[in-house]
């Protein structure tokens, strides 16, 4: 999913953001839309290969069928906006917007790089630069140095604890990662300023990194610098903070760090876990909050071909490039179905969009209201038509805004498969004796790395019979045609991860309630609200949504079943992990207000 508009206007000095909900006097809005409307929507996608069945689920899926039962209580129920209490946290970022700037954009020009090839922290050298950055954060952040209790695990990731009063209250987990993707040498003309420069032109500040996630770690630190700077709050329920340094590679950091935390503070000891994500939509003339509660599951398959050597003098039939062709081609041709049950949470997403959205298609309002109707019934079944109308949207459509386009929409209901790498051959008059190529999965939240498997099983023995190869997948043979073989095919499952559980998103759920609700009262005290009636008029629905990558978040599930991923930012930053990567200065304000607040909402909840 995408995120918030950009902010045009930065915060004006002279205006007093208050925590305080906006006065009738002001605008006479926050009245008129005093319905308490938490937006249980929906953790993207589900979906699975083959198998069709209404209400079965598969692995982790199972244990959570929230959006269904969202939909029979409303399809766009939403929390009340939640303000914190002991102090107006949003007047501290009034007069700090060049301060914050200077943060991101200085963390942007040290760069961390990391790579799939990279050895072990202390044994590769290129993992020296994370030195330099580490000494930034020290040298940026002197109050979280001074006051937090700081611990670098694994080398380079940190773990800084705010320690509260009250030790019976869970902790709120805060994390991120310092790591970056790469840039490619033979890509930096392209950019638009260079890649390590944090260069900012007013609107943008451009750099590898400033979105994608240093946004984020530098969004936690700025808000907790800022509220120790204040000396007017002191927590009673812990903070922990922390980042990962590995993320985009392996994720080894994190790993580390939830062992140590686990350890501390034991298993479900965690209140909320917030890590990077999804951002806010605007779909069809609606703004919506849209953090991820859902994550598909990821796994790498290598598909190896073993044939006989020799001059290519007097080549076979196939070589050994040839055959795993022909089997690259049958996966390929047979791409997952994309299926959208009635208790996918993206049901709940999208229902609650056609309903609230004023430029919503006309077809799928209608449809959205007769599916929750349905729900509603003493009937206890559902129109699978207007199912269907849904479904065919999120595999066809799009925002008519350009915010999905073609194509993200089946990502969404489908696990996807990408050719990413093949290797072969290392003579032009030698046949090549083993050929192998890297399919990169991306898990349906339905499904499971033990049914790709069996899937790709399935698809690729034909072929290998057909062309008389003998199969061995995932450690054990697979009988295949009889006599001599032409060669062999070894499948092989490289690392990989199961979808993630689901985190609740119904308004019966605490955090889910200071989640939305700090979110709409963020939204509420947005700088437009006070400089522009009409923008103070509009209102944000919270939904949960799904993310198609893999976050730090895979190495916590042991910490709490509360974990959201996602970022209080625009999703017209552009070009996360490519070419001119940017992070709007504007946004990145609001991100760190935000921070504020949740900390502070998070500390105030006496239901955690």
């Amino acid at each position: 999913m995408r995120g918030l508009p950009t902010e045009k206007s930065s915060l004006p000095s002279t205006v007093s953001l208050s925590d305080e909900q906006p006065k009738q006097t002001r605008f006479n809005w926050v009245n008129r839309h005093k319905q308490s409307l938490v937006l249980l929507l929906g953790s993207l996608l589900p979906f699975q290969f083959f198998v069709k069945s209404d209400l079965s689920f598969n692995g982790l899926y199972q244990s959570s069928p929230l959006a269904s039962n969202a939909l029979r209580k409303s399809s766009c129920e939403q929390a009340d906006a939640i303000y914190p209490k002991v102090q107006n946290v949003s007047s501290l970022v009034v007069g700090q917007k060049e301060r914050i700037i200077d943060w991101i954009s200085g963390a942007v020009q040290v760069p961390t790089e990391t790579f799939d090839d990279f050895g072990k922290v202390g044994e590769d050298d290129r993992w020296d630069k994370f030195y330099k950055f580490d000494g930034y954060l020290k040298k940026s952040f002197p109050s979280v140095y001074q006051n937090l209790k700081h611990t670098p695990v694994y080398t380079h990731a940190h773990l800084f604890e705010w320690e509260g009063s009250d030790p019976s209250l869970k902790p709120l987990l805060l994390t991120g990662h310092t790591d970056t993707v790469p840039v490619l040498p033979a890509s930096r003309h392209l950019w638009k300023h260079d890649p390590f420069s944090g260069y900012y032109d007013g609107e943008f500040i451009w750099g590898r990194g400033s979105s994608d996630d240093k946004s984020g770690v530098i969004g936690i630190l700025s808000a907790v610098e800022l509220l120790l700077e204040s000396g007017k709050f002191k927590p009673a329920r812990t903070v922990i903070l922390a980042f990962g340094n590995d993320e985009e590679i392996a994720g080894n950091g994190a790993l580390h760090l939830s062992q140590l935390i686990e350890e501390k503070y034991g298993k479900d000891s965690i209140a909320i876990l917030v890590d990077e994500g999804n951002k806010v939509d605007e779909a069809w003339g609606q703004v919506l909050a849209a953090p991820a509660v859902a994550e598909k599951g990821s796994q790498n398959i290598e598909i190896r071909v073993e044939t006989q050597g020799g001059h290519s003098s007097v080549p076979p039939s196939h070589t050994g490039i040839g055959y795993i062709s022909l089997l690259i081609a049958a996966l390929e041709a047979h791409p997952h179905v994309p299926e959208l049950r009635i208790d996918s949470p993206l049901v709940s997403y999208l229902t609650c969009a056609a309903e609230v959205a004023p430029k919503a298609p006309r077809t799928l309002k209608k449809a959205a209201k007769s599916l929750v109707d349905s729900l509603k019934s003493k009937k206890g079944k559902y129109d699978k038509k207007a199912l269907k109308v849904i479904e065919e949207w999120w595999i066809t459509g799009s925002y008519e805004d350009g915010t999905l386009n073609k194509g993200q929409g089946k990502a969404m209901v489908s696990t996807t498969q990408a050719v990413d790498i093949i290797n072969g051959g290392l003579k032009v008059n030698a046949l090549p004796e083993s050929v192998s190529a890297i399919v990169n999965h991306r898990i349906n939240i339905i499904s499971s790395i033990a049914e790709l498997e069996k899937r790709i099983i399935d698809v690729i023995s034909p072929t290998a019979i057909e062309f008389n190869l003998s199969l061995e997948a995932f450690g054990k043979d697979i009988k295949t045609a009889q006599g001599p073989k032409a060669g062999k095919v070894i499948l092989s499952s490289l690392h990989g991860i199961d979808p993630a559980p689901i985190t609740p998103f119904t308004l019966e759920d605490p955090a889910w309630r200071v989640f939305s609700g700090t979110t709409k009262g963020v939204y509420a005290t947005r700088p437009q609200a006070y400089l522009n009636e009409e923008e103070a008029k509009r209102e944000i629905f919270t939904v949960p949504a799904l993310s198609t990558g893999n976050t730090d978040t895979r190495q916590y599930w042991n910490l709490t079943s509360n974990i959201y991923r996602f970022a209080y930012q625009s999703s017209k930053n552009p070009n996360i992990h490519t070419v001119n990567e940017a992070l709007s200065a504007d946004a990145f304000v609001e991100q760190v207000r935000w921070f504020l607040s949740f900390i502070v909402n998070v500390d105030e909840a006496t239901d955690l």
